[in-house]
């Protein structure tokens, strides 16, 4: 996990060629691994050290990885993140369809999650007002305006 977070650091920072060299050794981390939670958060983050290099060919070839795994197992955690990286490639080559299936996708995810909370349970509220998971359901709160419109 650290090294997750090693390469999502200089991710953000913009080192991108840190940021390669730490998600490939974290993908080989997980690779060794009989774990398919690690392996499917190793293929997101290529999947968006790739977008963030501009290579969309790299990009699909990684998210098809975290996804095929994601779709196997039940791993909400990282298949909520898989299904939002998805959702992020594939508006970014106007794929829509497939994006806001994605979309969807880790949304429910998200709500799978959320709800194995009490109501009341602050982890709940903390995850639900998370960036990542806000943009997620907001973005559903956008289409349905437009829709209303």
């Amino acid at each position: 996990m650290a090294q997750l977070e090693l390469s999502n650091a200089w991710l953000l920072s913009g080192n991108m060629q840190n940021a390669r060299t730490a998600a490939d050794g974290f993908l080989e981390s997980a690779l060794s691994t009989a774990d398919p939670h690690l392996q499917a958060l190793a293929w997101e983050l290529k999947t968006r050290v790739a977008m963030a290099e501009d290579d969309l060919k790299g990009a699909r070839e990684c998210i098809q990885q975290a996804l095929a795994i994601v779709d196997k197992f039940e791993i909400l955690v990282a298949a909520w993140q898989a299904h939002g990286t998805a959702w992020q490639l594939y508006q970014q080559v106007k794929e829509h369809k497939t994006a806001e299936t994605n979309r969807e996708r880790a949304e429910t995810c998200i709500l799978k999650i959320a709800n194995s909370f009490a109501l009341d349970e602050p982890l709940r509220a903390t995850f639900l007002a998370a960036a990542p998971v806000r943009r997620i359901l907001r973005e559903k709160c956008r289409e349905q305006d437009h829709a209303a419109a």
